[in-house]
């Protein structure tokens, strides 16, 4: 665990205004009723607070994503060499509107695996997924960009690549080759 200060009650309520995210305020709300109490230890005091951080650094990079005004494109379609770590390959298209959510879709009937296991995009600083099954359907938008737009603000070309890991329990990795 990396070592951040330990929260205080002002620094979660600046936290609290940084973020417009119902979970990351509820997570906020319930550490600063725990801080300098008893009800939490040490460990998990820093383990919250080193999530909430976590999810205010991905909500900021939604909103540099979400502002970001792409080029207009020739083709709205994405071909994708997906690689599982075995070997295993599958070529996949997708729209430029499909979201993320749609591509882990795909991959998972493409490969057969079961479905309802937390999964993560890892585009360098960016990371696009759900944080947790439990809350992924009342809170959690961090699925729902649009992949044609995420590929244009990273500026990712023909030939780039990025990474997809599924369940997280067993660590199902994939390479994704963009195509064309």
């Amino acid at each position: 665990m990396n070592n951040f200060p330990k929260p205080t009650k002002k620094g979660l309520e600046e936290l609290k205004n940084q973020t417009k995210d119902k979970f990351t305020k509820l997570m906020i709300n319930q550490l600063t009723s725990w801080t300098g109490s008893s009800k939490i230890d040490e460990f998990h005091e820093k383990l919250a607070y080193e999530t909430i951080l976590n999810l205010i650094e991905k909500e900021k990079m939604r909103e540099e994503v979400k502002n970001y005004k792409p080029k207009k494109i020739e083709n709205n379609i994405f071909d994708l060499r997906v690689t599982k770590r075995s070997g295993k390959k599958r070529d996949i298209s997708v729209k430029w509107n499909d979201t993320f959510e749609d591509l882990s879709y795909s991959i998972q009937r493409e490969f057969g695996l079961e479905s309802g296991h937390l999964y993560e995009f890892n585009m360098g600083k960016l990371k696009i997924g759900p944080e947790c099954d439990d809350w992924q359907e009342i809170f959690d938008v961090l699925d729902n960009l649009k992949t044609g737009h995420v590929i244009s603000f990273m500026k990712l070309k023909k030939q780039d690549s990025f990474k997809f890991l599924y369940d997280f329990g067993e660590n199902i990795g994939f390479r994704i080759q963009i195509r064309t």
